[in-house]
């Protein structure tokens, strides 16, 4: 149930694929032929042509996440990190019939979408607790029916704004429902470490931390204009998403 069991003036949906490429890849296989070794299931990679040596992972399963891989980095050092490395090449034809398809899933439910990539999206659910009652329960239903008819797992964060969705959604995964509304962010976000907050990058965390801002919640009741001064506008808007004030990102 909603925190309060209140109305709320706006409802939220952020549904994002997890690992999608992989995601994706993992799927038609398994379609073509349900015998076949699932990728998200094994130290598997997603990533560009290694003898052009411009080669960088574009997606990591779960268990390859654990050795320190991460998206964007070369697939030389992913294989220095975890030798039996499964590398795949990616299929971009595939990546855009994948999203269609999970797209037009959302159209069928969200009165108003707004498609933030090519594996996210912002649904506007204002209003619809009426027709489909209560929004947690419905966030689960829909991630489970994008599973069962497309056969990928996504997460769903669930808020009064953008920005908390977005945070929500990146909350434990795969294959899961999480919440942030106001009332929750003490709790659920604040804890966080500061790297975890939306659009915070690395130079803004390395200038934080020297403020001795640790985590999200440090930076919420820290004063405005002591972070301004450090990060100018950018500290502003970083100030007010830790005090959970969405400006439509």
């Amino acid at each position: 149930m909603i925190p309060g069991g209140i109305c709320m003036r706006s409802l939220i949906f952020h549904v994002d694929v997890n690992s999608a490429f992989l995601s994706w890849e993992s799927a038609k296989r398994l379609r073509d032929n349900p015998d076949a070794l699932d990728l998200r299931t094994i130290n598997a990679v997603i990533g560009g042509d290694e003898k052009m040596r411009h080669g960088v992972v574009l997606a990591k399963s779960p268990s390859a996440k654990k050795y320190g891989i991460m998206t964007g980095e070369p697939l030389s050092h992913a294989r220095q990190k975890c030798p039996e490395l499964v590398v795949v090449p990616p299929d971009h034809e595939l990546y855009a019939a994948s999203s269609r398809k999970f797209i037009e899933i959302l159209e069928e439910v969200a009165p108003v979408i707004e498609q933030c990539s090519i594996d996210e999206a912002f649904c506007d659910m204002t209003g619809t607790e009426k027709l489909y009652g209560d929004p947690i329960a419905f966030a689960t239903k829909l991630k489970d029916r994008i599973y069962k008819e497309l056969g990928f797992t996504v997460n769903i964060g669930i808020s009064t704004n953008k920005l908390l969705a977005k945070m929500a959604s990146d909350f434990e995964k795969p294959d899961k429902v999480h919440t942030l509304f106001p009332s929750e962010i003490p709790e659920k976000m604040w804890p966080l470490p500061i790297s975890n907050l939306f659009m915070a990058g690395n130079s803004s965390v390395e200038t934080l931390r020297k403020l001795e801002i640790q985590t999200i919640g440090d930076l919420a009741k820290a004063d405005p204009k002591l972070i301004e001064l450090h990060l100018k506008s950018h500290g502003r808007r970083l100030w007010e998403f830790a005090n959970g004030m969405d400006d439509s990102i």
